[in-house]
């Protein structure tokens, strides 16, 4: 203002002299300056009106509003929006605005982001009366509590004060929330806390309070194992709340794990079974599963297990039905008899359960039936007039389907193996190739099984062959070079498809099993030297190592069967076999034959040709003893993988399986198990059959076997020194 002024001035003065020297007049130069000094003076009282002042910045503002700028200086991020959110929700006091805050912060907490530095005021938000928020708030101290171990002692007031609150909900919470700290130094005020709810009014205090002394134990076993923890744990063993018990056989099953776990007494067996039906579904499982420990006295008291049982059957609960399964096949297993009627029980509700529309559970109780089925025996009769019960349908996952495949085979006899070779040569043609290879497997399976079938298995694998497929053709060839060699009578319905065998299958395995046949029953093959041929040219092209190896043994097998015709064939099959091949099996097996002859042909051919046994009973993927190993650990994991607990359970203390045994017999009872029970379709093949030995022609040692020949003679010629034809030395 003062700037303004002086310029206004020097202005005027400027105006007033100009006027001097153009008027000539100073009086009226002075009073022209006057007027225009009064006017000025207006203007400028005018500019110089009062305005409103503002307020300091230093004064508070009113509520909810913000000083402009300050917007700058603020912090971002969800974490403090969070903690302005929390205080501002605190002092309005307002409940529904304290929840959905806190309800945010465990959003955030889920989503994975690190709201850990609101502890302290997550602490503060735990005092409040309203249930939810109390869940809430816990669930985040749980969650942080090993980051902010010091912090997470300002909790312990509150929780100590909601254990003893008289609502057994928040009392529950508490508890359970107390336990769930997982810290050292919280050892001193959890088992106080544990003691007085094990001994609480409530039944959920007391169900919280037995997994907290697990939690307890954990943390310091000492502070459980010399204590007054487990005496009382081990007294809700008999609490009037079904919950309660189930709660307490877990716990002490875990904290008693190092000396096997927690031993049933007889009192404690009768009062749990008389009030089996109250428990929940879980706690069935529970008790069960430790009645499998309980030694039983004598049959009437298996008998009285057995009744009361019997009535958890109709449940659909697949795990009550599986552990009573357990139970009944452990009580049964020295009675074959008895067992026998126990699975013609068991098996409506199996069979029920097996149809249910979720496949994981269809297939768990598949593979138990299997393994029921697998014992052989009564258990197969049990099965097997519901056989289409098996049946696969189009629309079932793949593991359903195989499953079932196993079982139709080990369900078939004389009655139903028709049906079940006709439906398995359905499931031949499935958009699965592993089901189709399944299928055929499963139809020589049968063919072992059931002799009878073996004619029609045969004519039905030759069927196959038909249908150009090359994984079928494969399977096919493998399954009736099998099936040869367990019936050799049978050799007159494959010899035929030999040849197309040749120009269709391209895997090795099928390679294998065609060179096999031609290797054995040569001399009954009119072509089989040169059907050998194309694939002796191709050798060095050959990728499998098994076909190669195979094609040596087979061309040797077929020379002693048909010289004449194989003499020029083994002479470069050899050659390349030691000369040319860099494989270090395929020279030395090239090298064995090729001494061999050279040494002598009759001992070659002793060697070689030596006369085989009919093949009884081909090794099974398992052994007896494995699959009685398995069966033992029924009901679990060990069922659905195939394989016992120790090769996929990793645990340092050894691993205890449960069985419940049955009581003793007397001398006059005792059984030999499954092992007398006769089986109907053993088989015992000619060992004298035309077929397993072809007639083989008479070789001279010194003659030259590789080399150019005429045909055999019909009188023998005089030796002759051994001819060196591959530049061996």
């Amino acid at each position: 203002k003062g700037a303004d002024r002086s310029r206004l001035g020097r202005t005027l003065s400027g105006a007033g002299c100009l006027r001097l020297q153009e008027d000539g007049a100073c009086v009226g130069a002075f009073r022209q300056s006057s007027a225009t000094e009064e006017i000025t003076k207006k203007s400028l009282r005018k500019l110089r009106a009062p305005k409103p002042r503002s307020p300091p910045t230093h004064m508070a503002t009113a509520p909810g509003t913000r000083p402009p700028g300050s917007s700058y200086f603020e912090k971002k991020g969800e974490v403090h929006e969070l903690r302005q959110l929390l205080r501002g929700a605190a002092a309005d006091r307002d409940q529904q605005k304290k929840r959905d805050a806190i309800k945010k912060v465990i959003a955030y907490m889920t989503l994975g982001i690190d709201v850990s530095p609101l502890f302290s005021e997550m602490i503060m938000a735990s005092a409040t009366n309203d249930l939810v928020q109390k869940k809430m708030v816990y669930l985040y101290l749980v969650n942080y509590a090993e980051r902010n171990s010091d912090l997470a002692i300002l909790a312990v007031n509150t929780l100590q004060k909601d254990c003893r609150d008289n609502d057994p909900m928040i009392r529950g919470l508490a508890l359970r929330s107390l336990c769930s700290l997982s810290l050292m130094n919280m050892i001193e005020y959890l088992q106080p806390a544990v003691q007085r709810g094990l001994e609480d009014m409530n039944g959920y205090v007391r169900k919280t309070a037995c997994v907290g002394v697990v939690k307890v134990f954990h943390i310091s076993k000492a502070a459980v194992l010399e204590t007054d923890l487990l005496s009382t744990l081990k007294g809700l063993i008999n609490d009037s709340d079904v919950h309660v018990i189930a709660n307490s056989i877990n716990a002490l099953e875990e904290v008693l794990v190092e000396s096997g776990g927690f031993q049933p007494t007889r009192d404690m067996v009768t009062g749990m079974l008389n009030r089996i039906t109250q428990f929940s579904e879980w706690g069935q499982c529970t008790v069960l599963r430790m009645m499998t420990k309980y030694q039983v006295a004598d049959e009437a008291e298996m008998f009285d297990i057995m009744n009361i049982l019997d009535s958890l059957l109709k449940q659909s609960s697949s795990a009550v039905v599986m552990s009573v399964t357990k139970i009944f096949v452990d009580l049964t297993s020295n009675r074959p008899d008895l067992q026998a009627e126990v699975l013609r029980r068991l098996k409506g509700p199996l069979l029920t359960l097996m149809a249910a529309s979720t496949p994981e559970l269809a297939y768990t109780v598949l593979v138990h039936i299997q393994a029921l089925c697998s014992r052989g025996g009564e258990n197969v009769g049990v099965f097997g007039p519901e056989f289409k019960q098996f049946f696969c349908r189009y629309n079932e996952p793949s593991y359903i389907k195989s499953t079932k495949i196993d079982i139709l085979s080990m369900l078939s006899d004389l009655a139903t193996s028709e049906q079940i070779v006709a439906e398995l040569s359905e499931y031949v043609t499935d958009v699965d190739a592993e089901i189709s290879r399944h299928a055929i497997r499963a139809i020589g399976q049968i063919a072992v099984r059931v002799p009878s079938t073996a004619e029609l298995i045969m004519a039905s694998l030759t069927n196959l062959l038909e249908l150009d497929i090359d994984y079928v053709s494969t399977e096919a060839a493998v399954v009736m070079k099998d099936l040869v060699r367990k019936y050799p009578q049978q050799f007159q319905c494959a010899s035929g498809v030999v040849d197309r065998c040749m120009k269709i299958v391209t895997e090795p395995e099928g390679k294998c099993a065609v060179l096999w046949i031609l290797g054995e029953y040569g001399s009954l093959i009119e072509d089989a030297p040169y059907l050998m041929e194309p694939m002796i040219d191709g050798f060095l092209e050959e990728p499998s190592g098994a076909v190669r190896l195979e094609m040596l043994t087979s061309a040797v097998k077929l020379f002693f069967s048909r010289p004449p015709e194989m003499q020029q064939m083994l002479g470069r099959l050899l050659e390349k076999a030691i000369q040319e091949c860099t494989h270090p099996d395929m020279r030395d097996r090239g090298l064995m034959y090729y001494r061999l002859l050279e040494h002598s042909p009759e001992e070659a051919r002793r060697v070689v040709c030596a006369p085989k046994e009919v093949v009884e009973v081909f090794q099974e993927e398992m052994d007896a003893d494995a699959r009685e190993r398995l069966f033992d650990e029924f009901n679990t994991l060990s069922t659905v993988f195939r394989q016992p607990a120790s090769k996929f359970v990793l645990s340092k203390e050894p691993i205890v399986i449960c069985k419940m045994q049955p009581p003793a017999l007397a001398d006059d009872q005792q059984y030999g198990g499954n092992d007398q029970v006769a089986d109907a379709n053993g088989y015992n093949a000619p060992a004298d059959s035309t077929l397993a030995s072809s007639p083989q022609p008479e070789l001279n040692a010194g003659s030259d076997l590789l080399g150019d020949m005429d045909p055999a003679p019909s009188q023998p010629q005089q030796a002759v020194p051994a001819v060196d034809l591959l530049g061996m030395g």
